[in-house]
């Protein structure tokens, strides 16, 4: 039995419900912080306008693009995958940062929380790079016994 690398995905589809539930919850909440709305007492209300805009922003284009890369069962969908997982996983860290550097100590929670969704973001595009050269060497054997063939 052949070991799996803890780098490789367990499955490439269907698409996993918590990651489609917690990337939904990223759309949704990032709308209202385009409009530039913030609960007040909340982290977002703490940090400058542009940005809880530029959050929002990359929110819901980078967790948009990651759902709908997730239900193409393609290889652009991969592909569109690993760029809305790359936006949203850059977008924690720099949000993630933006606290440490607006709230300090006291943001620490939410803070860790949102850098460690980015970091599985990040892990994912590197699923999605694994699982994409094991297709294209696969094709590659393919082809050549096809080839050896004819």
């Amino acid at each position: 039995m052949a070991v799996r690398n803890f780098r490789t995905p367990a499955a490439r589809y269907p698409a996993d419900p918590r990651a489609v539930f917690i990337l939904m919850t990223c759309v949704i909440s990032g709308i209202p912080l385009l409009l530039g709305r913030s609960t007040p007492g909340s982290i977002n209300s703490q940090l400058d306008r542009p940005q809880v805009i530029t959050w929002g922003l990359l929110l819901v284009l980078g967790a948009g693009t990651t759902l709908i890369g997730m239900f193409r069962q393609t290889v652009n969908g991969v592909v569109l995958e690993q760029i809305g997982s790359v936006s949203v996983g850059g977008a924690c860290w720099i949000y993630a940062g933006a606290i440490a550097a607006q709230v300090g100590l006291a943001g620490a929670v939410p803070g860790l929380l949102i850098f460690g969704f980015g970091f599985a973001c990040f892990w994912r595009w590197g699923q999605l790079q694994t699982h994409l050269r094991d297709a294209e060497r696969l094709a590659q054997v393919r082809k050549e016994i096809r080839g050896g063939d004819e």
